[in-house]
């Protein structure tokens, strides 16, 4: 193949249901239109709701600067580590083959991609900012002229959002994993700094140098996409070749509606520490908290990932607590789904576990057993990182009560979740009656009782934060009632499980 686009442009332009030059016109039109027309208005209808006394105290604290940098550091960071699984620069697997396999240069296939991908964590952050500025403009604590240089340093920062994540995909494991803790703890230096640096120092409140820091973060965002362009001819084949047909995969899979198996796609193969032994001396406790550390350790970055989305999601429970009103709901089912959604990463072994059932037992071990033994590991560190994230809140928090609560939210939520990881892994095959179809004037619902299936497992986890978070004003007792209730709820929902399987 030559090192030109154009021939292959022509051939593509000439495609079934191709685009002209009018109709993507018509499509930026519409697009800008109804930006104009109905998400202005809607944004200004949401900041005008949202500007309530049990809102506005969270936005107008004294470290609201701070904790926007370091959240946004964490972003970073969690996407460079996602750029292992799923970069920005991806095309589908036959144009991975034909086109950024071929003798082209990479940057001219990829750029698109790239730029298109880009737009995911810039219009994300550019619709969380114009929600504050426009929510602080309401309340007449903020002018909009500060509000809209807010907006222009989350439009760089989305940007810069967009060179990390590349990164995560260009650089190799050590690389990544070297990154990604050096954004943490750069976070976790923003938020201690006595004044906010970064996106933190273009908040509409309190900082006079808005416009200074919204400009350098403008220019560095356009700076870094400017740099990864040419970066794109470092891609490696196999990397993209390999993230291509996992993405491919788990849309097909996805759209199927096996949504399990969609996530279990995106978990890579071991990629270190192969010469550890993950059998050793000890007791039952301890081999199996071994093993599920050494697993750990032959998969880092998953592992990081996971235990950086516990740690956020533990200070979002915890920040819960000095909350009230919606501001208090979404961050507990943020906080909830976080800690869930970290939780699967450090609970291979008990899935290993129902996995056993029928082969020969391991270590003369049942599989309820196993899975019983297999909670040790993840249930120790969630519960150091459920900690560690709300005692995070002791910065912010008023008295010591509060902090108390604030930190026994996320701790005593864990043992559900670990409880409720046995419940999911034993949940076996979609059974077929869940697939017929349920004809209405609508449309075919049958969708519904199958996305509801495959959610059960996220739905009750944020269902029992809200519980526990709801238990909350009545004490630290009944908190810990509530979490005793609902660990033997979901025990109870796991034997019953079990028993057919092993059967």
């Amino acid at each position: 193949m030559t090192g030109s686009l154009t021939a292959v442009r022509e051939v593509w332009a000439q495609r079934s249901g191709a685009r002209s030059r009018g109709d993507l016109l018509y499509l930026l039109y519409l697009v800008v239109l109804s930006v104009l027309v109905l998400g202005v208005p809607a944004l200004q209808a949401a900041g005008t709701l949202l500007a309530r006394p049990d809102v506005l105290p969270a936005l107008l604290l004294d470290r609201a600067g701070q904790l926007t940098t370091a959240v946004t550091a964490s972003a970073a960071a969690g996407l460079v580590l996602a750029g292992a699984v799923r970069g920005p620069a991806l095309l589908a697997p036959f144009f991975t083959a034909a086109l950024a396999s071929s003798g082209i240069p990479r940057r001219a296939v990829l750029w698109r991609p790239f730029l298109r991908a880009a737009l995911a964590p810039v219009l994300l952050l550019v619709v969380i900012a114009a929600l504050i500025g426009t929510t602080l403009a309401s309340a007449g604590h903020a002018d909009p002229v500060g509000a809209a240089w807010f907006v222009i340093a989350a439009l760089g920062t989305g940007l810069l959002l967009a060179g990390a994540w590349l990164a995560g995909q260009l650089l190799g494991a050590r690389g990544r994993g070297l990154l990604a803790a050096a954004l943490l703890g750069g976070a976790v230096l923003a938020g201690l700094l006595p004044t906010a640096i970064g996106p933190g120092g273009a908040y509409p409140v309190g900082p006079s140098s808005a416009a200074g820091w919204a400009i350098v973060l403008l220019l560095l965002g356009l700076g870094a996409v400017a740099a990864g362009i040419p970066l794109l001819d470092r891609l490696r084949g196999a990397v993209l070749r390999e993230q291509a047909r996992r993405w491919e995969t788990a849309t097909v899979v996805a759209t199927s509606g096996d949504l399990g198996a969609a996530a279990q796609s995106f978990r890579p193969p071991p990629s270190s520490g192969r010469r550890l032994r993950a059998v050793g001396p000890g007791g039952a406790w301890r081999l199996y908290a071994r093993r599920d550390a050494v697993a750990w350790l032959r998969s880092p970055e998953r592992s990081a990932a996971g235990a950086v989305a516990a740690l956020l999601g533990a200070a979002a429970l915890g920040g819960s607590t000095l909350l009230t009103g919606p501001l208090a709901a979404v961050a507990v089912l943020l906080g909830g789904g976080a800690l869930w959604g970290g939780s699967g990463a450090l609970v291979d072994g008990i899935r290993h576990a129902v996995h056993t059932l029928g082969a020969p037992r391991l270590f003369g071990h049942s599989a309820a057993r196993q899975a019983l033994l297999h909670t040790t590991a993840p249930m120790l560190l969630l519960s150091l990182l459920a900690a560690l994230g709300g005692g995070g809140v002791l910065l912010l928090a008023p008295g010591a009560a509060a902090a108390a609560q604030a930190v026994l939210l996320p701790v005593l939520l864990v043992p559900v979740l670990i409880a409720a990881r046995v419940r999911d892994a034993a949940k076996g095959p979609m059974p077929l009656s869940l697939m017929t179809p349920m004809p209405t004037p609508q449309g075919d619902l049958a969708v519904i009782p199958m996305l509801l299936w495959q959610s059960d497992a996220l739905l009750l986890a944020l269902a029992a934060a809200a519980l526990l978070a709801g238990l909350g004003a009545l004490g630290p007792l009944a908190v810990l009632v509530g979490a005793a209730a609902l660990i033997g709820a979901m025990v109870m929902m796991a034997r019953t499980r079990l028993r057919p399987l092993a059967g």
